[in-house]
């Protein structure tokens, strides 16, 4: 990690990976952000992506989110509330709304599938490891290869 300081702000130079997976590990969504913000920026973007990679049937086949605390915001969850889809995200220690989730018991089981691909991601291929490339888009281009490669392991 490269920390920068610059007018008395720390600024973390890298890249942030945000994926959307199935219930397989298979990555249907994936996004780039700078490290310096924060996950839950980019939450209901990866989630308006994945309809614009597939069609409707099987949005609608989307029953329910994983995610993990840092998540754990109001208007995360009344985004999902508002779409039909059931949320399993732990709250906070000093969250106002804390209230028993009962898909908790089944979290740990479903979490591992996400960190399985990013695990699949960084064994995968060496560029995907460590960002060698300076422009993003390149560096997404290795990502997908190695996306690809997972299907092609899983499927093939």
């Amino acid at each position: 990690m490269y920390v920068k300081v610059q007018n008395k702000r720390e600024v973390i130079l890298g890249t942030k990976i945000h994926v959307a997976v199935d219930k397989t590990g298979l990555p249907i969504s994936i996004m780039a952000s700078p490290a310096n913000e924060h996950d839950s920026t980019k939450f209901i973007d990866v989630l308006e992506n994945i309809s614009e990679l597939v069609d409707d049937d099987l949005i609608r086949e989307i029953i329910s989110v994983y995610a993990d605390k840092g998540y754990d915001a109001a208007y995360i969850r009344d985004y999902l509330r508002s779409h039909g889809i059931d949320c399993c995200i732990p709250y906070k220690r000093n969250s106002r709304n804390v209230a028993q989730n009962r898909n908790q018991k089944n979290y740990g089981k479903t979490r591992f599938v996400v960190e399985r691909f990013f695990a699949w991601l960084k064994c995968g291929l060496h560029r995907t490891a460590v960002r060698y490339e300076r422009n993003c888009d390149n560096y997404l281009g290795f990502v997908y290869l190695a996306c690809v490669m997972m299907y092609w392991r899983v499927l093939g």
